[in-house]
């Protein structure tokens, strides 16, 4: 049975003894440096601490500066691993049963999935990432580990008896679409639990799922509140993305008060313009101007404050305009999107029929 990590060779450990003796005897300015080998596992080992998707386990030894190459047989399954650094290449095998491939996934709890990861998997091969700066890679695996140890969000159960009732509330009486509710519920962000609330899954920007918004009185109010504060982390927002393809890279943003107001002037957006938007658009639910993803809103050269019409909205506005000088407001005519959105279709509908009055043969 193969060792889960091949320990240095006998010729190595003499080396860094020797080393280390200077410089305890102050004849070495340097303390010895771990051989490379030991410096690629310990590096896979930090990497994969939060049990990455393998994309993403990939991407950041290439961060690190680690070279990595894979490759499959005809039938899609791994032919094997290898990663170099600094000229020093090694299989999976030389490094330890752990760092092989299939080893990943046992030993390390790496998530691979053929269709969903061979394809980035190819293109990060094909064109990896730059390797960081020795700062900004202890500050991402620092963020790692402090993402590890905080406590997992685990989504409630959902209880499909009363999916559709709750699919007919919201195409009904509140004239969201088919595709954005069945989208939504599909991906499990939206959904009624076995305590009959009704829950908006939050997600942090890479699309883990790290908390819920409990939507409790929607014939009352739009607000949500947390479904569990204990596990909600502050990195995670309710969005939805549209337009343009899947995989493009976002280039509007729409900030929102609420979730079904960011489904509502997503359903606007699409009715104004009669199509999808062409350009991939999220419309994002963060109107707490302390818990913004300030990195990602500021790469935007215009940020749309489409918060409500309302005191709480506008004040809010205010709030993040401050934060955000790219930022535009946007108000509607009515107290919120939902009303505005009804308002929208209820002219439309007006316009079709005055149409159909002065259609003759």
């Amino acid at each position: 049975m193969l060792p889960l990590q091949r320990t240095p060779s006998t010729g190595q450990i003499r080396r860094i003894r020797r080393e280390q003796s200077e410089f305890d005897l102050g004849k070495r300015d340097t303390p010895p440096e771990r051989i490379i080998k030991e410096q690629i596992q310990q590096t896979i080992d930090n990497a994969g601490v939060d049990n990455p998707q393998m994309p993403t386990l990939i991407m950041r030894l290439q961060q690190a500066g680690i070279s990595v190459r894979t490759g499959f047989t005809r039938n899609g399954k791994s032919k094997g691993i290898s990663y170099e650094k600094d000229g020093q290449a090694f299989s999976g095998t030389q490094l330890g049963a752990a760092y092989t491939f299939p080893g990943l996934q046992k030993h390390l709890a790496v998530d691979y999935q053929t269709e969903r990861d061979d394809e980035p998997i190819n293109e990060l091969l094909l064109k990896p990432v730059k390797p960081r700066r020795v700062e900004q890679l202890e500050k991402l695996f620092q963020e790692i580990e402090h993402k590890h140890q905080q406590p997992q969000f685990t989504p409630p159960t959902e209880d499909k008896v009363v999916w559709q009732v709750l699919h007919k509330y919201l195409s009904e009486k509140r004239y969201i679409p088919d595709y954005i509710v069945q989208g939504l519920h599909g991906n499990q962000l939206l959904y009624m639990d076995e305590q009959r609330n009704i829950l908006f899954i939050k997600r942090d920007l890479d699309g883990e799922k790290t908390g819920a918004l409990i939507w409790s009185k929607p014939r009352e109010n739009h607000r949500t509140v947390e479904y569990d504060q204990n596990t909600s982390t502050q990195k995670g927002w309710f969005y939805l993305r549209l337009g343009g393809q899947p995989k493009s890279k976002v280039e509007n943003v729409f900030l929102c008060s609420t979730p079904i107001d960011a489904m509502s002037a997503a359903t606007y957006l699409i009715s104004s313009c009669s199509q999808l938007p062409p350009t991939r658009t999220m419309l994002i639910v963060a109107d707490d101007p302390n818990n913004l993803p300030m990195e990602f809103l500021k790469s935007f050269n215009r940020v749309v404050v489409a918060f409500n019409n309302d005191q709480e909205g506008n004040l809010a506005a205010s709030a993040v305009l401050e934060l955000l000088p790219q930022g535009k407001r946007l108000k509607t005519h009515n107290p919120d999107w939902s009303q505005e959105l009804e308002a929208h279709l209820r002219e439309e509908q007006e316009k079709l029929r005055h149409q159909d009055r002065g259609f003759s043969l």
